[in-house]
């Protein structure tokens, strides 16, 4: 059995239901027993540390630290920092242009905020639901570090946003909306630096993952599971298919490795 020292999980699809306002019984029980056996947990998500207190599903579960923004962004639970990769100016100047003469809605995501250029029906639930606003992204470009966008378009457009945000590329996880990084970015280098922190090597880590955006960490990870409700990319990915999140596939999964 592999000696696993710490685990890492996506949390839409992964530990939160799509839509739900809890986790899981089980999950939450078995989140407990992995810690309690001496196995370090992070979250690993693409969402910024902005929007992780308006996941009320969280509250009262213990992590010791957080790969946000699809690992751009990378802290331990006292607020350490651990990485951080934000994209080029010059190219999020060039992107400008393009997606307000596409009306496009993007999401200019900082540490603290994410401000949209405009606001369509794509992303009107989203950013209602994580109370964010328009407001002057060429301003905040200049004056912040953005490490991702949060740009609402399906996959036909996206080869022509990134020739128009050169540097970057794309990880989806919605028909209707993927995040932008910087090139080489993405979870694994969150994973990386988290273990090198850890004095651990990538083998001894489990990451549990749903979405496109998982694709890379599962691959990385010294054991990469999907869930049962993953994307075939994420199932293809990884060394071990679960059961689905609703059927206590997380629990199932850290059994069946020994882990709990």
């Amino acid at each position: 059995m592999a000696d696993i020292q710490a685990a890492f999980f996506d949390i839409d699809g992964t530990l939160l239901p799509f839509g739900a306002e809890a986790l899981p019984a089980s999950t939450v029980d078995a989140l407990a027993r992995l810690r309690k056996n001496g196995v370090k947990t992070f979250i690993a998500t693409g969402r910024p540390p902005v929007h992780l207190p308006y996941l009320h599903a969280l509250d009262g579960i213990p992590f010791d630290g957080y790969v946000t923004m699809n690992g751009q962004y990378c802290y331990l639970a006292d607020g350490t920092l651990l990485y951080s990769q934000f994209i080029d100016k010059a190219a999020l100047r060039t992107l400008l242009p393009y997606i307000q003469a596409e009306k496009l809605s993007v999401g200019f995501v900082g540490r603290d905020f994410c401000l949209f250029n405009l606001i369509n029906d794509l992303s009107r639930d989203f950013a209602r639901e994580l109370q964010q606003g328009t407001g002057d992204v060429a301003a905040r470009i200049e004056a912040d570090d953005i490490y991702q966008l949060s740009a609402f378009l399906p996959p036909e457009h996206e080869a022509e946003f990134l020739r128009r945000c050169p540097g970057c590329l794309a990880v989806r996880w919605a028909d209707d909306f993927c995040d932008i990084l910087p090139e080489g970015g993405g979870k694994p280098n969150g994973l990386r630096q988290t273990l090198a922190h850890l004095g651990l090597t990538r083998e001894q880590c489990i990451a549990f993952g749903d979405g496109g955006n998982d694709v890379t960490m599962l691959e990385y990870a010294g054991i990469g599971v999907a869930m049962g409700n993953a994307c075939e990319e994420a199932k293809a990915a990884a060394d071990y298919v679960t059961d689905d999140i609703m059927k206590d596939g997380l629990a199932k999964a850290l059994e069946h490795f020994g882990l709990i």
